[in-house]
């Protein structure tokens, strides 16, 4: 039960620090493996956090000495398309919430495969430990990776390494993935680790709520359409001022880069 009194599963650790909520992903004897109910549980957290008007932002780890390794194979069958659907579905509208809501750090506090390299990319900033990995194993089950990592990975990353990192499975070390833009920042342990999200939280915490949520949603959605027509909608950006209500304001915003 978290200080909220709100409830995700016994494998979701929910906390409220800086006015920041900070979902922590505890599956420790499965390497943070993760099942459809715990995916729901997760999705659950994060609408909390960006319903909560408490809330300023999302901080994203996990216990132990991995991030996540995924999908948990062994409760989800891959061939059992009708299982791999509901499950791709919930980790879909996961990172739907990232990517749209509220700022938020993922920490990753070790090895991150499948749904966890889509959770850091669907991120806005990513810390990780050195000893850390990024892989996406799903080709070698005969897994489509989708929940939308392709359409995100090649805009972060490119089109060449968002090949070598689906198609061949490549294993990708912390150094690397600070070199082409997986992460952002590398800390020597888990102490550290928690110490540099926070103070990124900090910083995030005392700036205006509405200029850092108009600056993430136009720099996520404006790349790729026509000068003219991404200029009007930044402008609706950078007139937050002007509406009175600025929790509608905000909403509407996303819905419109949505559409």
């Amino acid at each position: 039960m978290s200080i909220e009194n709100e409830d995700f599963g016994k494998f979701i650790e929910f906390s409220l620090k800086k006015k920041f909520g900070i979902i922590k992903l505890n599956r420790i004897h499965r390497g943070n493996a993760i099942t459809t109910e715990m995916a729901k549980n997760l999705k659950k957290a994060l609408e909390y956090c960006q319903n909560s008007d408490k809330i300023r932002g999302i901080i994203l780890t996990g216990n132990g000495t991995s991030f996540t390794t995924g999908m948990d194979i062994d409760e989800i069958d891959g061939s059992n398309h009708i299982a791999v659907k509901e499950y791709e579905e919930t980790a879909a509208s996961i990172q739907d919430l990232i990517y749209y809501g509220k700022p938020t750090i993922c920490a990753i506090n070790g090895k991150s495969m499948g749904d966890g390299v889509a959770y850091a990319i669907s991120s806005d900033y990513r810390i990780a430990v050195k000893e850390c990995y990024f892989m996406m194993p799903e080709i070698n089950i005969g897994v489509f990776p989708g929940t939308g990592i392709i359409v995100l990975m090649s805009r972060v990353l490119g089109i060449p390494w968002t090949k070598k990192i689906l198609m061949f499975a490549e294993k990708i070390t912390a150094e690397k993935a600070l070199e082409i833009g997986l992460i952002d920042k590398i800390v020597t342990n888990q102490e550290d680790l928690m110490k540099a999200t926070l103070e990124k939280a900090r910083f995030l915490f005392t700036k205006n709520q509405l200029v850092l949520n108009a600056i993430k949603l136009c720099s996520n959605h404006l790349a790729d359409k026509p000068y003219k027509e991404a200029y009007e909608l930044e402008k609706i950006g950078s007139a937050w001022y002007e509406y009175e209500d600025k929790k509608k304001y905000i909403n509407d915003f996303r819905k419109k880069l949505s559409e």
